[in-house]
């Protein structure tokens, strides 16, 4: 659902940014007096559009502000779905049907078990969501103070998400990887 929504994203801010990039150029063409001669010299309500809205406010009026509303509305949804969180996924297909499958929780367990295990590591937290047939993998890490981050990212690339991508079969499975240093010195596990 996340793509679905990424995409409409797209579509809507690129269309809201044309037709504004569309309204500014017209609003430097009319002070610079490329549409009359007098056209710039004109006061803002001394036009043939505000003198129709004037005429016609008994109408345009209402139905400018439900237009408003339905828009504001549909602003709303369009940011509940952006900023909500994609649902957590409770067991992962293997084999693309619901016959194998894994529980996201094993998964979450076995790869924080591993991550915290590695030299340099206080704490780890990794999260599953997205889809059951396309997991994806959330992963934060909060290193010791005197950890070599590029040691460890490297290592929780090259061994847990490789064990995880292998146990699943999903070579290509989107993982994102946090690394933040703690201000505390964590136990050393060699």
């Amino acid at each position: 659902m996340r793509g679905k929504t990424d995409r409409t994203s797209r579509v809507v801010l690129t269309v809201l940014g044309a037709l504004l990039l569309v309204v500014g150029i017209a609003g430097i063409l009319a002070t610079t007096g490329v549409y009359a001669a007098g056209f710039a010299r004109r006061t803002l309500l001394a036009n043939p559009g505000a003198a129709w809205i004037g005429d016609h406010g008994g109408w345009f009026w209402p139905v400018a502000t439900a237009v408003v509303i339905v828009l504001a509305l549909l602003s709303l949804r369009w940011l509940a779905r952006v900023i909500s969180p994609e649902p957590r996924t409770r067991d992962i297909s293997i084999d693309g049907s619901a016959r194998t499958t894994l529980g996201a929780t094993a998964l979450r367990d076995a790869l924080t078990t591993e991550i915290q295990t590695y030299r340099g590591v206080d704490t780890a937290l990794v999260r599953v969501y997205g889809d059951a047939q396309a997991p994806r993998l959330g992963v934060r890490v909060a290193l010791t103070d005197d950890a070599h981050v590029a040691a460890v990212r490297d290592r929780v690339e090259r061994e847990a998400l490789a064990h995880a991508r292998t146990a699943l079969d999903e070579p290509d499975m989107p993982v994102t990887l946090d690394l933040a240093v703690t201000t505390h010195g964590g136990p050393r596990v060699e």
